[in-house]
């Protein structure tokens, strides 16, 4: 299932891979989205390309773990960005259902006014026979919703802490 999501974020467009890729900002998403851990496992910078995994878990419920059969849901976003060009790709890898499951897409930063128009694209694939799509159509809003969360999270930290270094 295809899904797009643009997001203005009231930031200055220049400022914006400084704030979104630092370890503070990463500290600050895993609070926000109420995360039990969440790190940057992965940052290397190749011929301009940022390779990027950030890992992030959750523990299960009990009920979950009996369904899932692992105690942690960990997923990586595994990202390449190009920060002079503004784009980037970014892919979900979970530690469970992997052969059935995939999220992936692009995005791009463009400046829009003094602030920055963030625009994000995937798809949402579920290969289980008779509810794959009613699991897709839910994993997407949470996706999309995520994507807001993290967006308006970038807001309330960068003007917490430019309010705060100024």
């Amino acid at each position: 299932m295809h899904f797009d999501v643009d997001h203005v974020i009231r930031i200055p467009f220049d400022s914006y891979f400084d704030f979104v890729l630092s370890e503070r900002f990463n500290d600050w998403v895993k609070k926000t989205l109420q995360q039990d851990e969440r790190k940057i496992v992965r940052s290397e910078e190749i011929d301009g390309v940022l390779y990027r995994t950030v890992r992030s878990e959750r523990i299960l419920s009990v009920k979950a773990q009996k369904y899932f059969k692992v105690p942690r849901l960990i997923i990586e976003d595994r990202q390449e960005i190009r920060r002079a060009e503004g784009l980037f790709a970014w892919e979900y890898v979970p530690n469970v259902g992997a052969s059935r499951f995939s999220a992936k897409g692009t995005g791009r930063i463009e400046p829009f006014g003094e602030h920055v128009k963030r625009t994000i694209s995937g798809d949402v694939t579920f290969k289980i026979p008779l509810i794959g799509k009613r699991i897709e159509r839910r994993v997407v809003e949470w996706v999309r919703e995520n994507i807001s969360k993290i967006g308006d999270a970038l807001e309330q930290y960068y003007h917490k802490h430019h309010v705060s270094d100024t």
